[in-house]
């Protein structure tokens, strides 16, 4: 009798379990978005420049990735991308031998992850290999990159293998979302239950993996609250998992990564269509921290915007002010169903609300971002916050 109850027992929680996954991963699937062509419309505000939407740090087989160039431009343009930055291994081949550029649309743009004394570097814009020279040559390397118009940004710098000298002056930024690293601090369970649900609902799984990264928003403002930092999220798709020998799992696919976390950045100006001239566009916005960070797999976020109103001036994300008395800040968060949106203010929170927008005066320096949350309700664990974006700074010194 008591062994039959112990089975009861434990196929109740079984089944518990099932049910209770099931609910959650209905939960975290996405909301209806709007068409791919709407995704790309400029941003709400003509004055405030033009939009584009975009992924950052993938892998082809000129390093470790899984697919090639062109099986790796077919997803930028089956998943409705702007823009693609390759980021291979220690190499810019693929831009020498002639793939950089626009491919039907898309602007393929080649820049390379750099191995170092501290962690794994993005180096974007920068037109020509770089490597650091040395042990001691790293603050050498981020000034290369900076003489050649580019930007060095921090890879992973809090997952597997994570950046290690935060004294290092002159870098541009980091990596405040990676796919590739998102799961890892996931429990047992966790990873079990999306095992056990990837084939049935994947959408929801890959969505429930990504949490708040709080490590590096620390990491973040610690360093903007003495220089100007930008952040922006990244896939580091790679499309392959190694078995053994030549063998590998062609998964998660580069259209899986590039749905799931994109980099909207807000440009000056219209791209032109002209790969060089548009590189640096995009390059110039995204160092100034122009851009904003989106759990794609949630909901697109094409209308998003933080702004602040001083006198007659509106500033937007990557600017610096001196702090000037009724100064307001506006976040716009246009969402299919409920946000809460979250005011922080030296990664304090300092205000929040349910609902798509939020305004309030400056209260006086700091450094501002916001994170918008979609309220996700699911039966046995009620109301949850989950994070869909995360923006820049405005630095109110």
């Amino acid at each position: 009798m008591k062994r039959t109850t112990l089975k009861v027992l434990a196929a109740a929680c079984v089944l518990l379990w099932i049910v209770d996954g099931c609910l959650l991963m209905r939960a975290e699937s996405p909301r209806p978005a709007p068409s791919i062509g709407d995704q790309q419309s400029a941003s709400p505000d003509p004055g405030s420049g033009a939009r584009y939407t975009g992924v950052i740090h993938v892998h082809s087989t000129y390093s470790d990735g899984g697919g090639t160039i062109a099986d790796i431009v077919r997803a930028g343009q089956d998943t409705g991308l702007d823009f693609l930055v390759l980021t291979d291994h220690d190499t810019l081949q693929p831009r020498f031998d002639g793939h950089q550029g626009y491919h039907d649309g898309l602007l393929l743009l080649v820049g390379e992850e750099v191995n170092t004394s501290a962690g794994h570097l993005l180096a974007l814009g920068a037109g020509r290999d770089v490597e650091q020279d040395g042990p001691l040559g790293l603050p050498a390397l981020i000034e290369e990159i900076s003489e050649t118009g580019g930007i060095s940004i921090a890879a992973h710098p809090t997952g597997r293998r994570p950046w290690t000298d935060w004294t290092v002056e002159g870098m541009d930024g980091l990596e405040l979302l990676n796919a590739d690293s998102a799961w890892r601090d996931d429990g047992v369970l966790e990873l079990a239950r999306a095992l056990v649900f990837l084939p049935f609902m994947p959408d929801g799984v890959f969505n429930s993996l990504i949490d708040r990264p709080d490590e590096a928003i620390r990491l973040w403002i610690h360093r903007a609250r003495r220089q100007p930092v930008t952040v922006i999220g990244s896939v580091d798709a790679h499309e392959r998992i190694p078995l053994w020998g030549e063998r590998h799992l062609s998964f998660p696919s580069y259209e899986r990564m590039f749905g799931l976390i994109r980099t909207y950045v807000i440009a000056d100006t219209e791209l032109t269509g002209d790969a060089d001239v548009d590189e640096a566009i995009l390059v110039k916005a995204i160092g100034r921290g122009s851009c904003y960070v989106v759990l794609e797999g949630y909901e697109p976020a094409p209308d998003f915007s933080f702004e602040l109103t001083m006198g007659a001036d509106t500033l937007s994300m990557g600017s610096s002010v001196v702090y000037q008395r009724g100064s307001r800040l506006h976040v716009t968060a246009p969402s299919s169903g409920p946000v809460r949106i979250r005011l922080y203010r030296n990664e304090v929170p300092l205000l929040e609300t349910e609902g798509h927008e939020l305004f309030v005066e400056v209260p006086g320096p700091g450094v501002y971002h916001t994170e918008v949350y979609q309220l996700r309700r699911q039966f046995l664990r009620g109301e949850r916050p989950r994070p869909w974006i995360i923006s820049n700074a405005i630095r109110v010194e």
